[in-house]
């Protein structure tokens, strides 16, 4: 085992007088930390159960008006054009959540430890999001004959789209899944009432053994990787299919790149904003720690200045082309049309992670990442109302261009379409749907993973260095 020393060069001089910051050290017995968890996750307090009704209602809500406006069928676009955005909305955080974790478990960070398994629980997100993505596959006319990443695929693209979104959502559960095998094991030994009994099920063949150790760690490993190709497949493809197959002579190589790009902004923001909630509410602040916070928000900085890159670099083809086609793009989604949006998402998850997060001392607090999040979050919406609603609203009025292989281009605008009552309760009931089944999923599957934490308990020791503590890390690999 070889072993690195942590003396706090990565700590600034906050000031004279001042104590050097020291990464987190838990020395508590594995049982105490078995309890600790498995109690915070279990307790259903005042607060959470009117959180879930309320959520649970809006859920209900957005589904009575979904079954109303679904009785006029699936022959325009603008009528799904917000259900579209809260779709790719929910796509681009919650669901490319777990890639942070897959990212982090694959390069053995060990501050993340923490915060794995909160990135790992919003998977469940997918479910919501695959109901809501099937009727928005019906929208889309068939591949033959027009402008499309498909050719002439049999089946295209409704198929391969909805193998695909089943694919990411079903690779999502099996993570959270093998991953929480050894805390499902702890349930299924410690655990009362209904989670012991349904553990027990999940659970029942594992016993710890060295084999099944490594073969937990090689199956996170497998469906880690696929999961990563998966994730950036389907923003590709839903990039393509509800956005730039429906714009005539909108014709941008990096807008799916991009898409990719504010998925893993978004999964970093989301994966931050849930262990806020989780130290300040959910009872783990002996678990959580600036560690987490610290480390995260570097990666954050680092996906926003590539969000800013990204972007500039497609916008620059329809900046010095200035074809006619090329100026009405310009204009309907940056200059006139959804100029709000475009500016609240470059303010948002641009200008305000950016201009906080150059600074250490903000990089090193649990406020000033959150902060940032939720910034992220909220402008990652403004976007998706953007590109989608947009993109729907053109399709309605340039259908022609949806069935032929050489239509016009786009010349004029259309207005920027405003949501109605019904459109915003299928927004909100969306949003809740997806918060609800998150909320009753950390109430069984620990938020907090109990045997990562562990395990990253016997690496780290503190010793004294001279005149102070330090912390002393072996990475066995």
């Amino acid at each position: 085992m070889s072993s690195t020393t942590h003396n706090t060069h990565a700590a600034h001089h906050e000031a004279e007088g001042e104590h050097h910051y020291q990464p987190q050290v838990l020395t508590m017995p594995h049982a105490q930390v078995t309890q600790d968890i498995l109690r915070a996750s279990s307790t259903m307090g005042r607060t959470y159960k009117l959180a879930l009704a309320l959520f649970g209602g809006l859920f209900i809500a957005g589904f009575a008006v979904f079954i109303v406006r679904a009785r006029d069928g699936f022959d325009t676009f603008t009528s799904w054009a917000y259900l579209m955005a809260t779709f790719g909305f929910i796509f681009t955080t919650a669901m490319s959540a777990p890639i942070f974790s897959v990212t982090q478990r694959m390069v053995r960070s060990h501050w993340r430890r923490p915060m794995g398994r909160s990135a790992e629980v919003l998977s469940v997100a997918g479910i919501v999001g695959a109901l809501m993505f099937i009727p928005l596959v019906l929208l889309l006319p068939n591949a033959d004959n027009r402008k499309t990443i498909w050719m002439t695929f049999p089946g295209a693209p409704h198929v391969y789209e909805l193998a695909a979104l089943i694919g990411i959502v079903a690779l999502g559960l099996a993570i959270l899944y093998v991953s929480a095998i050894p805390d499902l094991a702890a349930i299924r030994d410690h655990g009362t009432g209904w989670r012991k009994s349904l553990a027990r099920r999940l659970a029942s063949s594992f016993r710890g053994t060295p084999r099944e150790w490594k073969g937990i760690k090689a199956m996170l490993m497998v469906l880690g990787v696929l999961y990563f190709l998966f994730l950036i497949g389907v923003h590709t493809m839903i990039a393509s299919d509800f956005a730039l197959s429906l714009v005539p002579g909108w014709k941008d190589a990096i807008f799916p790149a991009w898409h990719a790009i504010s998925g893993l902004q978004s999964a970093v923001a989301c994966t931050i904003l849930v262990t806020f909630l989780l130290y300040k509410f959910g009872g783990y602040k002996d678990y959580i720690s600036v560690d987490q916070f610290w480390g995260a928000s570097k990666i954050m900085l680092a996906l926003s200045l590539l969000w800013m890159y990204f972007w500039l670099s497609g916008f620059m083809i329809f900046w010095y082309g200035r074809q006619p086609v090329e100026l009405a793009v310009i204009k309907l989604f940056f200059a006139e049309s959804y100029r709000f949006p475009w500016a609240m998402a470059v303010c948002l998850n641009f200008a305000v992670p950016f201009l906080l997060l150059i600074w250490n001392a903000a990089r090193k607090s649990m406020i000033a990442p959150t902060i940032v999040s939720c910034s992220i979050l909220l402008g990652t919406f403004f976007d998706r109302i953007r590109i989608y609603v947009g993109s729907f609203t053109v399709a309605d009025v340039r259908a022609d261009a949806l069935h032929e292989l050489h239509a016009g281009p786009l010349l004029e605008n259309p207005p920027p379409h405003l949501p109605g009552t019904a459109d915003v309760f299928m927004i909100l009931g969306g949003l809740g749907g997806a918060l609800f089944i998150i909320m009753l999923a950390i109430k069984f599957f620990p938020p907090i993973s109990i045997w990562e934490v562990t395990e990253g308990m016997l690496y780290r020791r503190k010793r004294r260095f001279l005149k102070r503590e330090i912390m002393v890390m072996g990475k066995p690999d």
